[in-house]
């Protein structure tokens, strides 16, 4: 496992009320599909570390001003798989 973490990407997102809306995407090749179905003019925002969903998830609502982030879900709150890592950091690598 990374000592600090995951890396998460922030997006903004124009909505079609002219409205910029938050996201919460994989910074790697596994992000791809979400990036893909930001609209046009989205932009990242921040970048910041996570070990597990729930961690990404409280984070990401904190920065968001969402609220508190709960769930029901146990294994939302399992790490992430050392081969998510792994990934990772050869895509940094690669770059």
């Amino acid at each position: 496992m990374s000592l600090r973490g995951y890396i998460h990407e922030v997006w903004l997102c124009p909505s079609g009320h002219g409205e910029l809306l938050p996201s919460c995407i994989a910074f790697d090749p596994a992000g791809n599909a979400a990036r893909e179905l930001n609209e046009p003019g989205s932009f990242c925002i921040w970048l910041f570390f996570a070990n597990s969903h729930f961690e990404a998830m409280q984070i990401y609502y904190q920065f968001s001003d969402f609220g508190e982030y709960t769930t029901s879900e146990q294994q939302d709150h399992q790490p992430y798989p050392e081969s998510w890592y792994v990934k990772q950091q050869n895509y940094l690598r690669s770059l």
